[in-house]
């Protein structure tokens, strides 16, 4: 079946169906399970192709030939590590950027407790230093 032959390349390319609708322009119902049976358009063969040039168009029509066009096998075995990393970097990029921000708010946050505790420690000092002056002026 055509739709299973599309989830083996999902997998292939070790992305996930998000980035596959996303890159197609398919919506996202179009690889639900109870709609696996159904037949694929013209226009998402034309959508398929056109996010993915590398797919051998005859293998995802008939299931005959490779699933990549021959010359693009081995530099998609290669490519497939960094696809990996790629999408977890576009999954996880904006979490990542909010806790910089977090982790810079909170420097800054910690960098002035500092301050207020030194300046605390400074004044308990002076005070400490002032009490002990007025008891030797007592005791004189």
């Amino acid at each position: 079946m055509t739709k299973e032959r599309i989830l083996q390349f999902i997998e292939f390319k070790a992305i996930t169906k998000s980035i596959f609708f996303e890159k197609t322009g398919i919506k996202r119902g179009f690889l639900d399970a109870d709609k696996l049976t159904q037949a694929v358009s013209d226009e998402h063969f034309a959508k398929i192709v056109a996010a993915f040039p590398d797919i051998n168009l005859e293998w995802l029509l008939t299931g005959n030939g490779e699933m990549l066009k021959k010359n693009e096998v081995v530099e998609q075995k290669n490519k497939s590590e960094n696809e990996i990393f790629l999408t977890f970097i576009e999954k996880h990029n904006q979490e990542l950027k909010t806790l910089y921000l977090e982790v810079g708010a909170l420097r800054n946050e910690n960098q002035n407790l500092k301050s207020k505790l030194e300046e605390y420690e400074s004044n308990r000092k002076k005070t400490i230093d002032m009490v002990g002056d007025n008891q030797e002026v007592r005791n004189i």
